[in-house]
């Protein structure tokens, strides 16, 4: 009796390998808007014949490899997707330049000939983002520092799809109270983009350092600083410290650090020559 069971399943192993499977199927989990994709499906036919390789995104077939006809290979046209013939084959599906419009759930199916008729399939969901072309800006909101108490901040993301998740730091520690945080819903732009804000209550009487950080999937992140003290905050990511005083630390953007600067050498060019004649009358 113990014999006969592991025939049976001895038998059913060889007979299961020598079936038509999927190994495996690879989706990118994340592109970028504008870079190609590559959807691969790897299979193997055991003692099969290969009758179709399919794709499919959210249940619309937009490629096939049959390999029975000539060309093999044929395209179909799908909001989204424009599919790279050339460099397509049974095994992998290369996109164009992929939009918003190509996310979704793609999947591979493959079909055997006579006499098994078998069929696998595999899938997996691309999601296309669209980066910001700024780090997140912080501001301060002067009507809400009107009234001294504390001083309160915006964080505001730039455009992007999907909308970015912002975040606060006070001097290295991420804010989690709700009662520091205020948020708003995202803003919607043209062709689908997001923008979102996130607002900031820090106590007033010492100087501190905020970050804002802006991620938009787990493929980008980008974060804007500033020093603030009592009244002064800074709202530019690439700031330079300029002058540190005892209550407040005033911060600038580069270009105005650039023009002050400017201004400060040539400043100091003239007092130079200024003292350079004096001693020489």
């Amino acid at each position: 009796m113990r014999m006969y069971v592991l025939l049976a399943v001895l038998s059913l192993l060889i007979k299961e390998s020598l079936l038509l499977k999927i190994v495996r199927v690879s989706v990118p989990t994340y592109r970028v808007r504008g870079q190609p994709a590559q959807f691969e499906c790897d299979y193997e036919l055991g003692e099969d014949k290969l009758y179709s390789v399919k794709w499919y995104r959210d249940n619309e077939e937009f490629y096939r490899f049959m390999p029975k006809y000539e060309p093999p290979k044929h395209a179909y046209k799908l909001e989204g997707i424009k599919v790279d013939l050339q460099k397509s084959d049974d095994r992998r599906v290369i996109l164009h330049q992929v939009t918003l419009k190509s996310s979704g759930l793609y999947r591979c199916e493959v079909s055997a000939e006579a006499p098994s008729f078998a069929s696998a399939a595999g899938e997996g969901r691309m999601e296309v983002i669209y980066l910001p072309r700024e780090g997140p800006r912080i501001t301060g909101n002067e009507q809400e520092n009107r009234r001294g108490d504390s001083l309160f901040l915006n964080c505001t993301s730039g455009r992007s799809y999907p909308a970015a998740v912002l975040s606060w730091d006070i001097d290295g520690e991420k804010v989690t109270d709700p009662l520091l945080l205020v948020e708003y819903p995202p803003t919607q732009h043209a062709h689908g983009l997001l923008s979102t804000a996130l607002g900031l209550r820090v106590p007033i009487g010492r100087t501190m350092q905020v970050r804002c950080t802006a991620r938009v999937a787990p493929a980008w992140r980008e974060g804007s600083e500033a020093v603030v003290g009592n009244s002064q905050l800074a709202d530019s990511k690439e700031a330079m410290l300029l002058g540190i005083g005892e209550d407040s630390i005033l911060l600038r953007s580069s270009s105005e650090a650039s023009a002050l600067s400017v201004m400060l050498l040539t400043l100091s060019f003239a007092l130079f020559f200024r003292t350079l004649m004096q001693s020489e009358t």
